[in-house]
Formats: structure tokens, C-alpha cells, sequence
């Protein structure tokens, strides 16, 4: 088994997203899922970085010479095991990231407090199926309507 070090994970093919940028972040829609997730920055660039040849360290290393600060490999791979439990690399590149463990704070604590507001971010949204769309609801319940005065 590859160790998460050499592992070169890759993304999802895009025939099967709708990939939106909204300035630095990323808006991806599954359409096989039918689910959306939005990237910040770093968790956009690790993402568009996941070309099945790079490693960890490599996309940190671009990132880092992109951004003109210094990255954490830790911070790539705490966003490559958000990438992979949201689905968005490919199977076969998801294993090693996946049993690192690694949660926010394990990052926080190794990289510190003042790097860890720029972590990369991973938000799944909540999308209306079409039925629910069609009678108003959001298909979560709770959502808001308005109703003219």
C-alpha cells in the first residue's frame, strides 16, 4: 500500500461536476449526487492540484510558491482527507488520506493557532432535489418562504 506521503491523488473527473469559481473559492456540483460543496482558496487549489501525479509535498510546494507564504504539507493533507470523505477524489486515491485521521485540531496544534485560520474549507451544501424544489420546500425542512403582505 502506497504510504500517504507518496500517494498522487486525483479528482474527480469533471464530465460528472459543474465547477464554478467564485473569485478565489470553487462551487462544485455533483450532478451524480446531486450535492454541491464550496472550497475556499486552499482547498480549491489542493483540488485543481489533484492530477493523479502529485503528492502532498508537491502540492504544498506550488501552493506555497503560488500564495508566497510558507504551507504546511499537514495542511494539504488535512484538505486532501476532506476532499476524499466528501467524495471529490477518486476512489483509488482516497486510502491513504482517509486513515490518517487527521482532524482540525490535530492540524491547529501541529501548525498553530494563528496558520490554522487559513485551513482549507470544505462545505457540502444542501441542494433541493427537483420534487421538493417543485412544492417550495427545501427537502431539509426548516427552510424559509416568503410570503407577499
Amino acid at each position: 500500500m502506497t504510504s500517504p506521503n507518496e500517494a498522487k491523488p486525483k479528482s474527480l473527473k469533471r464530465d460528472q461536476l459543474v465547477v464554478e469559481e467564485l473569485g478565489t473559492e470553487l462551487m462544485i456540483y455533483d450532478q451524480k449526487r446531486n450535492q454541491a460543496f464550496c472550497l475556499n482558496q486552499k482547498a480549491a487549489f489542493v483540488w485543481q492540484h489533484c492530477d493523479g501525479q502529485s503528492t502532498a509535498a508537491s502540492i504544498a510546494a506550488q501552493m506555497e510558491q503560488s500564495l508566497g507564504e510558507p504551507v504546511d504539507q499537514k495542511v494539504v493533507e488535512f484538505a486532501l482527507q476532506s476532499l476524499a470523505q466528501d467524495g471529490l477524489l477518486e476512489t483509488s486515491s482516497l486510502l491513504p488520506f482517509v486513515q490518517s485521521g487527521m482532524t482540525r485540531r490535530d492540524v491547529i496544534q501541529k501548525i498553530g493557532v494563528r496558520a490554522a485560520v487559513a485551513l482549507p474549507l470544505v462545505t457540502a451544501l444542501l441542494v433541493a432535489t427537483p420534487k421538493a424544489h417543485a412544492s417550495g420546500t427545501s427537502g431539509g425542512g426548516g427552510g424559509r418562504r416568503h410570503h407577499p403582505s
